[in-house]
């Protein structure tokens, strides 16, 4: 991680970012959030632009009361002061890149949600199947 917050150092720290940053809660007992870690390490290497921040529940309760953490692992892809969007237990990490990658997508920065195309679905691998099957039912009653 890029930097421990607590709630001495809180305003000093984001108040410097230009652009999005990462706030993970969690904490040194829960182990989905120690599972967390090594995704959000790649994802670090992989972004070194994108500031990346802990925030221990455990040792800073008021900041997670501020931000009403309910549980841990909890990701929050902010701007300025801004919650832009969360993620809540474990993560993958094209999730995360998924949403850093997209962030100024207008439909996401109006709405708060990613549009996601719909893709059609194609019955051809089943038409298939059953084409295969018909002729292996018809072979099988030809030859007895």
């Amino acid at each position: 991680m890029d930097y421990l917050l607590t709630s001495e150092n809180f305003e000093n720290s984001v108040n410097t970012i230009n652009g999005p940053y990462i706030i993970k809660f969690g904490s040194k007992t829960c182990g989905p959030c120690n599972t967390m870690a090594p995704v959000l390490e790649k994802f670090r290497e992989i972004n070194p632009q994108v500031k990346l921040f802990e925030i221990d529940t455990d040792q800073s309760p008021e900041l997670a009361s501020h931000f009403e953490i309910r549980s841990v692992p909890t990701i929050h892809i902010c701007e300025g002061r801004e919650i832009l969007y969360s993620f809540h237990g474990l993560t993958p990490l094209r999730d995360i890149e998924y949403v850093i990658n997209n962030i100024n997508d207008p439909h996401f920065r109006e709405h708060g949600e990613f549009n996601m195309q719909q893709v059609k679905k194609t019955y051809y691998f089943e038409a298939g199947i059953l084409i295969l099957f018909c002729i292996f039912l018809a072979s099988f009653i030809y030859l007895s």
